[in-house]
C-alpha cells in the first residue's frame, strides 16, 4: 500500500477481507448444518454467540488500538483499509481517541500526534506488524458473529409498542410545575429548577443515546416498522440519526434500500442489541419524560432569573452561580425573557 501522507509511514497489508469473512462464514455455516436438529443446532449457536461476543470484546480494542496509533503517531495512507473497516470507523475512532465531541471541528491530521500524546493514547512502534493479525481475527469472528446471528435473530417482522408520548411529556411537565409553583421564595425557586434541568439533562443524554442504540439495531438488522414512531422522535430527526450513525451526509446522505440495511450497517459497526424490542418503549418513554422535565424547569428557571434580576442584591453574576450556567449563558436566556414580556434591565 503506498504511502502519500507522512514520509516515514510505514507501508500496511491490505488483507482480503472479503474473503476472509466470507470463507469464516462458510466454514462456520457447514460445520452448524452438519448438526442434525434445529434444537441442537441453535444450542451449538447461542454457544458460540457468546463465545464470539467475549472474543470481539478483546479483539476489537486491540484493533482500534493499533489503527488509532497508526493513524495519529505514524499517518500511512488509508489506515481504515488495513484495519478493515470504513474511513468513518477509522475517523471516529480516532477523535473519540483524541477526545473529541461530534461539535468539535478536526484538527489538522499534523496536529494529531500532539493532541494524541496530551491525551494519553500510546505510541505502538510495531503497529504495522501487528495489524494484520488481528484486523484478519476481527474480520473472522464479526463474519462468524452473523452467521450465528442471523440463525438466533432471523430478523423477522416486529411489532414495536406505540406509546402516547404526548400523554408521558404532559405528566412530566404537570410534575415538574406542581413542585416549582409549590416554592413561593424566588431563590429557592432558582435552586430547584435549575437542579431539576441540569438532571433531567443529564437523565435525558443516557437514556437517549440507549433508546438510539436499540431503535438503530431495530431498523437495521429486523424488519420492524416505525420505528420512529415507536421511540418518539420525528421522522426528519430519526433521518439523521441514520445518516450520522452510517457517517453519511446528515442531510442529503443515501440512506440504504431494504435489502443494503444490515450491511452498511455492518459496515458501519452499528450495533446489534438482542432484546431493543423489549427494551425501546421504557428507554423511549423515560427519554420522552426527561426531555420534558427539562424544559418545563429550564423556562422556568429562567423566567425566575428575569424576575429576580432587577431586585436589590441580584445581578448576573449571582444568577449564574445559583444556577450553574455560565454567566453568558444565562443573560442570553434573561434577555430572552424580557424581550418576550416587553421588560429590560441596565443590571450587568
Amino acid at each position: 500500500m503506498p504511502n502519500t501522507v507522512a514520509p516515514d509511514a510505514p507501508e500496511l497489508q491490505r488483507p482480503d477481507f472479503d474473503k476472509i469473512r466470507q470463507d469464516a462464514a462458510d466454514a462456520l455455516k457447514a460445520e452448524l448444518d452438519a448438526i442434525p436438529t434445529l434444537q441442537e443446532r441453535r444450542g451449538r449457536a447461542h454457544e458460540l454467540y457468546r463465545q464470539i461476543l467475549d472474543e470481539l470484546a478483546v479483539v476489537r480494542p486491540e484493533r482500534d488500538r493499533l489503527m488509532v496509533s497508526l493513524a495519529i503517531y505514524q499517518r500511512p495512507r488509508a489506515a481504515h483499509e488495513a484495519a478493515g473497516c470504513t474511513r468513518d470507523v477509522q475517523r471516529r475512532t480516532v477523535r473519540a481517541a483524541l477526545g473529541l465531541d461530534d461539535t468539535t471541528p478536526a484538527p489538522p491530521a499534523r496536529e494529531w500526534a500532539d493532541l494524541g500524546r496530551a491525551a494519553g493514547v500510546p505510541f505502538i512502534p510495531d503497529a504495522a506488524d501487528k495489524l494484520p493479525k488481528v484486523a484478519t481475527q476481527h474480520a473472522t469472528l464479526t463474519a462468524r458473529r452473523r452467521v450465528v446471528r442471523d440463525l438466533l435473530f432471523p430478523g423477522d417482522s416486529i411489532k414495536l409498542e406505540r406509546l402516547d408520548f404526548k400523554a408521558i411529556k404532559d405528566k412530566a411537565v404537570a410534575e415538574v410545575r406542581a413542585t416549582l409553583d409549590a416554592t413561593k421564595d424566588l431563590e429557592e425557586r432558582l435552586k430547584e429548577a435549575s437542579r431539576i434541568a441540569r438532571d433531567a439533562d443529564a437523565e435525558h443524554v443516557v437514556v437517549a443515546a440507549e433508546r438510539d442504540r436499540c431503535a438503530l439495531s431495530l431498523e437495521f438488522y429486523t424488519r420492524a416498522r416505525a420505528v420512529d414512531k415507536a421511540m418518539g422522535v420525528a421522522r426528519n430527526a430519526f433521518d439523521e440519526l441514520r445518516r450520522v450513525a452510517l457517517g453519511l451526509d446528515r442531510k442529503t446522505g443515501r440512506l440504504p434500500a431494504e435489502d443494503e440495511k444490515k450491511a452498511a450497517a455492518e459496515a458501519a459497526d452499528i450495533e446489534f442489541v438482542e432484546d431493543a424490542a423489549e427494551r425501546l418503549p421504557d428507554l423511549a418513554r423515560k427519554a420522552a419524560a426527561a426531555r420534558a422535565r427539562h424544559l418545563t424547569a429550564a423556562a422556568i428557571r429562567n423566567e425566575t432569573a428575569a424576575e429576580l434580576e432587577p431586585r436589590l442584591g441580584w445581578d448576573m453574576r449571582r444568577i449564574a452561580d445559583v444556577t450553574g450556567l455560565h454567566i453568558d449563558s444565562i443573560r442570553a436566556k434573561v434577555r430572552a425573557v424580557q424581550k418576550r414580556r416587553g421588560t429590560s434591565s441596565t443590571a450587568v
